[in-house]
């Protein structure tokens, strides 16, 4: 067997650092785990970046290899020390008799003291697992730290009954300290307002509030006296069924671009697969789980940061793309 000495390799990695400083940035800037838990949803949107649907495996990734990398995250400087749990939908679970799934990971993330998102489309309010779900967030966030639990709700035009959905759903969890954030599209942000009278005709109190801190406050309604809902805007990319809508946004390239200037994530699918962003259309990419089982997320990691480097070296030699130093 052949050996490079310490030596050679860091000079070889300076030299690519300075000359290709993509993988530096994303080893040392701090990222968010994002677990696309199924592809399984009970929806079909037509915007849809994952293609997920009600015809996809109903298939998740197990929790213990979930627990695994939260504790080899925690391990981590480079964590951000957030995870967002999301799918397709991760409340179809419950769906295929799998009830637990979700209170474990949200347990599991919070007793590890992680800031924990989970993402929604909410369409099961109107069903009959409502009562447990919403009892299973209550209980969890009766368990942990004030407002250390946050929904992310989607509130768009392509989501049915969203509006009257997420407006259900926090009427629901009015009276506890949770987070629930709704992420719209630039066209649809007259669905916030709209949704703060429908819930005030739910018969429940919502106030405007500042929240932050001095240096970086913003604007928030808290519900119910309790609850802090909040709004944000996400974007729109060409891929799964979303290149079908003509405002959807061409994919960055170098495809990484957008995620150095935003933040990283670091996101695993129930397929196997683990990328750079999330609904980012090309994608770069690797693979967490082999013939072995799953991958360290070290190593993991090095194989993103590998993939970035040669996206970087292909946006230099097909459009002689240069990387503006932060």
């Amino acid at each position: 067997m052949n050996f490079i000495p310490m030596s050679i390799m860091h000079k070889y990695l300076n030299w690519r650092d300075r000359h290709f400083p993509v993988g530096n940035i994303l080893r040392h800037t701090q990222y968010v785990l994002v677990f696309k838990t199924t592809n399984y949803c009970d929806l079909q949107c037509p915007h849809c970046c994952e293609n997920s649907g009600p015809h996809n495996p109903r298939t998740f990734i197990p929790t213990d290899i979930i627990f695994n990398y939260l504790k080899q995250a925690k391990a981590d400087s480079a964590f951000s020390n957030n995870v967002v749990f999301t799918g397709g939908e991760i409340t179809s679970a419950y769906r295929v008799g799998m009830t637990d799934y979700v209170p474990a990971l949200l347990n599991k993330s919070l007793d590890l003291g992680i800031g924990t998102d989970i993402k929604t489309n909410a369409a099961w309010i109107r069903g009959e697992l409502a009562p447990r779900i919403l009892s299973d967030l209550n209980t969890i966030s009766v368990n942990h730290k004030p407002y250390a639990l946050h929904l992310s709700l989607s509130l768009d035009r392509y989501h049915k009954d969203a509006l009257e959905n997420n407006a259900r759903l926090i009427a629901g969890l009015a009276d506890r300290q949770i987070q629930v954030n709704t992420t719209g599209f630039e066209n649809h942000v007259d669905m916030f307002p709209a949704l703060i009278e429908r819930i005030k005709s739910e018969k429940v109190s919502a106030e405007e509030v500042w929240i932050g801190t001095p240096e970086n406050m913003r604007p928030a309604v808290l519900v119910g006296g309790k609850l802090l809902l909040t709004q944000s805007k996400g974007a729109l990319f060409n891929s799964g069924r979303a290149q079908n809508m003509d405002w959807a946004k061409e994919t960055e390239f170098p495809q990484f671009k957008f995620i150095c200037e935003s933040g990283v994530l670091v996101a695993f699918d129930s397929a196997g697969r683990v990328t750079l962003g999330e609904n980012s259309g090309r994608k770069i990419s690797t693979k967490w789980k082999t013939m072995l089982g799953p991958k360290s997320l070290i190593h993991t990691r090095a194989d993103l940061i590998k993939a970035a480097w040669h996206e970087e070296t292909r946006a230099r030699l097909l459009e002689g793309w240069r990387f503006n130093q932060r």
